[in-house]
């Protein structure tokens, strides 16, 4: 079926068509079945495999829901499990591995862990409070325990995360606060606070931003990098911010911030860009805003609202997000049945615009539409013909691809510090279990059900079918347990490059 035709300018593309506003979020009563399964399971996570799919597709979708917002035991580790030094005394090398080992770790979580809604939101919350690792002395140790803080927070309290981050070693080594005297007061945090983090432009002025500056005075980092106050250099005197009056602190005026009607528009369009769809209609961000406030920021409670609706089933919604490179690379990877990421896979989502842990600057990525440009699809489409073309090496060679902009390729061989796990990826006769070798047709739908959730065209599925039946020059062949390992690689390669499969 052809893919959702998007309008608007820059990188918010709202979709064509119109809604009613009134029943947008009244729980969704419509057929249920594998596409809007896998929708739910592509927004509300990180993708589907085939038999989660189904298994969503047969339980209907309050319990898929339920069963996303739960959260289940999982045995990942908590830290990456390698040498996190990252010191004075540290060489380069050991401190770009440590670098890459974090890295590995988060991606790793994303693709293996049962609790794919938290995960999907310890991702929203990183590109949304930023912080870059390695930059302004930023550490491994550091960028775990703000991930990790992501995590418990995930599902939890919005004001309450964002008091914890005012306290993060990362962000106040990022903007700055750890630097924040009454003497020289530092407005990076406060204005990011406020631009970036809970209000938007427009919604204060530039003396609330140096009188917030006044009151996170103090705020500062210990000798070992954790969060300490210093109350000789916090500022203890009279402010005013957003028109609010009170010897605030740093706490203190956050508080003040959540009260603004601004804050609740803000986060909650975030959530619909994030969930549903770009530029949201303003009537409809103002619901959801109503929502966060009834429930006092609480992000279960509006996701349960959210995955539920009208709104997120619609056509509308349907396939109208474009997937960022690690949504992409972590989706393709848990289709496939991997059981392991590597170093390489790091270096193709730098390649595609959006290396791990190093967004461009506090904004983040800008997303949406503007993942797309005749440079960034050519380094999709390669990356996904190199995963499913991915064997096992026969002897175990160094993963030496850079995680960011500042680790080349050849720093990396020089470290020695990525002879790391290769991708780990099942047979390809996997990918198409129980269907007979032999049935081209069958081996096209399976192919294109796994991938696209038959979200394509006659002509797309003749175009598969014919290379699955052909050689190069065109002449008729059969498959067989001589050529179904390459013919499945390429038929997936295949049913990846459509333009469907990069949204979501």
């Amino acid at each position: 079926m052809p893919v959702n035709i998007l309008t608007g300018t820059g990188n918010e593309y709202r979709p064509e068509g119109d809604i009613d506003v009134r029943l947008a979020l009244a729980p969704y009563q419509g057929p249920w079945n594998a596409r809007l399964a896998a929708h739910l399971l592509r927004r509300a996570g990180f993708g589907g495999t085939p038999e989660e799919i189904a298994t969503a597709a047969d339980a209907g979708m309050h319990l898929s829901v339920n069963k996303l917002l739960a959260i289940f035991p999982e045995s990942l580790p908590e830290r990456p499990q390698a040498d996190l030094s990252f010191g004075p005394l540290t060489t380069p090398q050991q401190r770009i591995a440590a670098v890459l080992a974090t890295q590995l770790w988060w991606l790793n979580r994303m693709l293996l862990s049962p609790n794919q809604l938290r995960e999907k939101m310890v991702y929203f919350w990183s590109t949304h409070f930023t912080s870059v690792i390695y930059d302004k002395g930023i550490t491994p140790d550091m960028m775990v325990q703000q991930n990790n803080l992501f995590r418990t927070y995930a599902l939890g309290n919005y004001d309450a995360l964002t008091h914890e981050i005012a306290k993060d070693p990362a962000m106040l080594r990022f903007l700055d606060g750890a630097l924040n005297r009454k003497q020289h007061p530092n407005e990076n945090f406060a204005r990011e606070l406020m631009e970036l983090f809970t209000m938007g432009i427009g919604n204060y002025t530039e003396e609330d931003v140096r009188e917030t500056a006044r009151a996170f005075t103090g705020n500062s980092l210990d000798r070992n990098g954790k969060f300490i106050f210093y109350p000789t250099v916090h500022d203890d005197g009279v402010k005013t911010v957003l028109g609010k009056t009170g010897t605030f602190t740093g706490d203190e005026v956050i508080d003040v911030i959540m009260r603004h009607p601004a804050t609740g528009r803000y986060i909650a369009r975030k959530f619909l860009r994030a969930f549903v769809y770009d530029n949201p209609e303003p009537a409809l961000v103002e619901l959801v805003a109503e929502r966060f406030r009834v429930s006092g920021y609480d992000a279960k409670s509006v996701l349960d609202v959210l995955l539920r609706s009208n709104v997120f089933y619609s056509g509308r919604a349907y396939r109208s997000l474009v997937r960022s490179p690690i949504e992409l690379a972590i989706a393709t990877h848990r289709m496939l049945g991997a059981t392991q990421l590597g170093l390489p896979v790091l270096y193709s989502v730098a390649a595609m615009g959006q290396a791990v842990m190093q967004p461009p600057s506090v904004s983040g990525w800008p997303g949406g539409a503007m993942w797309l440009n005749s440079n960034s699809i050519l380094q999709r489409l390669n990356f996904l013909n190199r995963v499913v073309f991915t064997r096992p090496p026969k002897t175990p060679t160094p993963a030496a691809a850079g995680a960011g902009p500042m680790m080349s390729s050849s720093t990396m061989m020089g470290s020695g510090a990525a002879t790391a796990a290769q991708t780990s990826m099942p047979d390809p006769r996997g990918w198409i279990a129980g269907v007979r070798l032999d049935d081209a047709n069958a081996v096209a739908d399976r192919v294109l059900s796994a991938t696209v959730q038959n979200d394509y065209t006659p002509q797309q599925r003749q175009t598969l079918l014919q290379y699955l039946t052909t050689d190069g020059v065109g002449n008729p062949v059969a498959l067989s347990t001589e050529n179904i390992d390459e013919k499945v690689r390429g038929a997936m390669s295949l049913a990846m490059a459509l333009p469907t499969y990069q949204l979501m």
